[in-house]
């Protein structure tokens, strides 16, 4: 089985998540709306068990058959969670591995979620060995849309989720980050 590696960026170490990161997924993620209602998957309230319920779909499993799933820290403090989920979860592109993330609304706004997403997509088309890579966000996710659009992401199509905290279906920007673009965008000009 493939494990994950921990990862260091500038400022921050991402390693694998694991079953001692529950009390902080609840805490940053699961009990503060301004996070969760960009989540798909969270439910609100937060209910009791979702964390550990999640963490152990994750947690010692193949990274590369299920989600690798990394816990952002910075100088030792969980911050937020970035993962890239095995090739299916989009019908868009359903040979793309998928990214995802999210980051504690105190550490938001410093750069660190560009940070720690750069530094999971080298792994990832590494990992992978993909030439490609997808996401999703809110159509009306901003902030995130801009994030993915600063890396290379472009606009592939749009879909619907349901929303669990929000309790409604919600438009989603599907977009996709090709190999060769994001090598272009990290050379010095």
């Amino acid at each position: 089985m493939t494990s994950l590696p921990d990862l260091k960026t500038r400022r921050l170490v991402l390693r694998p998540i694991t079953l001692a990161d529950t009390e902080a997924v609840i805490e940053l993620g699961g009990k503060d709306f301004q996070v969760a209602r960009w989540m798909t998957s969270f439910s609100w309230p937060y209910e009791d068990g979702s964390a550990e319920a999640f963490l152990d779909t994750v947690v010692d499993q193949n990274p590369l058959e299920t989600e690798a799933v990394f816990a952002v820290t910075l100088g030792g403090v969980f911050i937020g969670v970035v993962s890239v989920e095995a090739p299916g979860d989009l019908k868009e592109l359903p040979s793309a591995p998928t990214l995802g993330y999210w980051i504690g609304r105190a550490f938001q706004g410093h750069g660190y979620a560009s940070e720690a997403v750069e530094a999971a997509l080298d792994w990832a088309f590494q990992a992978f060995a993909t030439d490609e890579i997808a996401a999703r966000a809110y159509e009306e996710n901003t902030r995130s849309r801009a994030l993915l659009r600063k890396l290379g992401f472009k606009p592939y199509s749009m879909t619907e989720r349901f929303a669990r905290p929000l309790d409604r279906r919600v438009s989603n920007v599907v977009v996709r980050l090709a190999k060769s673009d994001y090598e272009k965008r990290r050379q010095p000009a």
